[in-house]
């Protein structure tokens, strides 16, 4: 699947502590796809807040990912389960409106994750077509 065509807009939360060239990375991969895909790095994928995940989908975001540390490797001991729980709560958010919970989804990174945010941003694309372009915007 052709990431130029599919036309869905992709907001991507992440943890700064996953990868070390995450700058670079980034900006490479949003020069090359353009404004559908942004990047949002974060000192720690816990201080996420829901508002945050919601403002995205209302900002034009089809789907809004949040990638947090593997487990047990977060820096500030307890990021990641935080951010558990808030994806959670925006999810049930946002089915209360009639949009799909899908739309917001965490990744935990595992050691195969590691190998940067831009691998990781382009399994997200290859599989992206699941929920559709948003009825929001």
């Amino acid at each position: 699947m052709d990431q130029r065509t599919t036309g869905l807009n992709i907001t991507i939360f992440f943890c700064q502590q996953l990868d070390a060239d995450q700058d670079k990375n980034r900006r490479s991969l949003e020069k090359e796809l353009g404004s559908r895909i942004r990047f949002f790095p974060l000192p720690c994928s816990g201080r996420i807040d829901p508002l945050h995940l919601l403002r995205a989908l209302e900002s034009g975001a089809d789907m809004v990912y949040l990638i947090t540390c593997p487990e047990g490797a977060c820096r500030y001991r307890e990021g990641n389960l935080r951010a558990w729980k808030r994806v959670r709560y925006a999810r049930k958010l946002i089915e209360e409106i009639g949009l799909e919970g899908a739309r917001i989804e965490l990744i935990t990174g595992t050691a195969a994750t590691l190998g940067g945010i831009d691998a990781i941003a382009r399994d997200l694309l290859a599989r992206e077509a699941v929920v559709g372009i948003s009825p929001v915007k």
